[in-house]
């Protein structure tokens, strides 16, 4: 028995609120796959984050996460989904067609994002960004390829960054901030623990920046600055295949805003660092 179908017998057994949830759920299974917890109990009509909690729990599972993985899954079948037809993959794909169907997808996400950002968010992001004395960057698992990139190229510009792939790291490095101190915090589904709970370890002592693709998220909730993505990922088969794109996207919006902002200082700045990596080139 698929979970829904379970769902949908025992609804009427189930009290008030558990069933508002369980009713959400059916109608909106799609739309659940990409929500925050907090999110799903506001959309729900549940009283709390421990209802949802309490009903994940009564179907069997341990967290909120195996809940959705199992729900997208459910949905997705055996194929990878897009909202596009075109751009759904099947699992006899040959590589020219899922060559052709990957490109399409980051082509129509890419310009999906460039119709919805917010540019007054990406305007205060470059402003605190400018004006730091040190960025902790943090980004685990497939947001790491985004945090390393950002890290990057904001060290070519001169800025004082820091960035570990090691949470105990981060950890001591957020364990004493310091004045002038911005972190950006990247996480597409906003929920990632290692990220949440380190931005809310020192939430009110520094700025926050979050680039994620929930709005409602705890990552979100928790930043001062949230940057909100959007992706075609409705599957946990893709992972973060094309939100990717879109990170990497803000991170050059980032990077030549600033680049532009500091003027002749940055160009020199940038002529220095590619001077600095011919020695490592043929």
């Amino acid at each position: 028995m698929g979970m829904l179908t379970e769902i949908q017998h025992k609804l009427d057994e189930l009290p008030p609120i558990q069933k508002k949830i369980a009713e959400y759920i059916i109608q909106n299974p799609k739309e659940v796959v990409r929500m925050s917890i907090s999110h799903l109990a506001r959309q729900s009509g549940a009283k709390s984050e421990a209802s949802i909690v309490k009903f994940y729990r009564s179907l069997g599972f341990s967290g909120y996460h195996d809940f959705k993985v199992t729900l997208a899954t459910e949905i997705a079948g055996r194929d990878f989904h897009n909202p596009d037809a075109d751009s759904k993959i099947s699992v006899d794909e040959d590589i020219p067609s899922i060559r052709r169907k990957i490109f399409h997808s980051c082509m129509q996400v890419l310009e999906m994002n460039n119709n919805s950002i917010d540019d007054e968010v990406l305007e205060e992001t470059v402003k605190l960004l400018h004006h730091a004395t040190r960025i902790i960057i943090l980004g685990y698992g497939t947001s790491a390829v985004a945090a390393y990139d950002l890290y990057i190229k904001l060290s070519r510009l001169g800025l004082d960054c820091h960035y570990s792939l090691d949470a105990h790291a981060n950890a001591l490095i957020l364990s004493e901030p310091r004045e002038g101190d911005v972190v950006f915090a990247i996480s597409f589904s906003g929920e990632s623990k290692d990220v949440v709970f380190q931005a809310r370890h020192v939430k009110g002592l520094v700025p926050i920046i979050a680039l994620t693709g929930e709005a409602g998220s705890p990552l979100a909730q928790v930043a001062d600055l949230c940057i909100s993505i959007q992706s075609f990922e409705t599957t946990f088969h893709t992972d973060a295949m094309v939100s990717r794109i879109v990170q990497i996207a803000v991170m050059d919006v980032l990077f030549t805003s600033l680049a532009v902002r500091g003027g002749e200082r940055s160009l020199n700045r940038l002529t220095r660092s590619r001077q600095g990596l011919s020695f490592i080139k043929f």
